[in-house]
């Protein structure tokens, strides 16, 4: 093996990965509740056995994925159920998958009057999915509690995680997946926001500073490849030469 090829190798695929991840971040700057995918660079060092008892380091980069939880600037709508959400938590939802968790606050009823996301997932209350009555205005105070006519009627559950970073897996462009490692805790401190939408945490200047960077570091790695190479190109035609 050319270790040398093979360094090469692994530092473009990681720039490339890199790439993917900050053209879906730009194509999601004006979804509400994105979180932007950020890709961290680790060296992987090994030993190669070489010719005879020869030992020689091999070393190369990387990537991982994680998600950035930044909360997105806040957006007033006026609308009675947008919703953002200052602090932590996140909106539980129930899909046909189970679970789910999201700060994208755009909701609206289904035909059966229950309060729904933009996709239709059933939003979760204090007893299972939210039923909003026909014959008034629907308040949403700051701790999630739902009220029609001067009546509540429920409460939305918000719930949070110590460490999201590590205890959720990203599902679409706002949703989320608990991976088992953490369990959901109760709401502590975030508060509900009503007429309001936060969107997503991405800033799409500095994101497209960050690509072109991406992008001239991969270029640098082909002229490297290409010279690489080319002196391989020429090695083995003087050994072909030698025959």
């Amino acid at each position: 093996m050319n270790y040398g090829l093979y360094t090469i190798f692994l530092g473009m695929r990681s720039r490339q990965n890199t790439l993917e991840a900050q053209a879906n971040n730009i194509a999601n700057a004006s979804t509400v509740g994105f979180k932007a995918e950020r890709l961290v660079y680790s060296s992987v060092e090994a030993e190669a056995k070489g010719t005879g008892d020869k030992q020689r380091l091999v070393s190369g980069v990387t990537t991982s994925s994680g998600i950035d939880f930044t909360e997105g600037a806040r957006q007033q709508t006026g609308r009675d159920l947008d919703i953002a959400i200052d602090g932590d938590a996140f909106l539980q939802i129930q899909t046909p998958r189970g679970a789910r968790f999201t700060r994208a606050g755009s909701l609206t009823l289904n035909a059966a009057g229950q309060l729904v996301t933009k996709n239709g997932d059933l939003v979760t209350g204090s007893n299972g999915p939210i039923t909003v009555p026909r014959d008034g205005k629907v308040a949403i105070e700051p701790n999630g509690e739902l009220s029609s006519g001067g009546q509540t009627f429920d409460k939305l559950k918000l719930v949070r995680f110590n460490n999201p970073a590590s205890a959720l897996i990203k599902e679409g462009d706002s949703l989320f997946m608990a991976n088992g490692t953490q369990n959901a805790q109760e709401n502590v401190n975030s508060t509900v926001i009503q007429g309001s939408l936060e969107n997503s945490n991405i800033n799409s200047i500095s994101e497209m500073v960050a690509m072109i960077n991406n992008n001239r570091e991969f270029e640098s790695l082909q002229k490297s490849l290409t010279l690489l190479m080319n002196d391989l190109g020429r090695k083995i035609s003087g050994e072909i030469g030698k025959i």
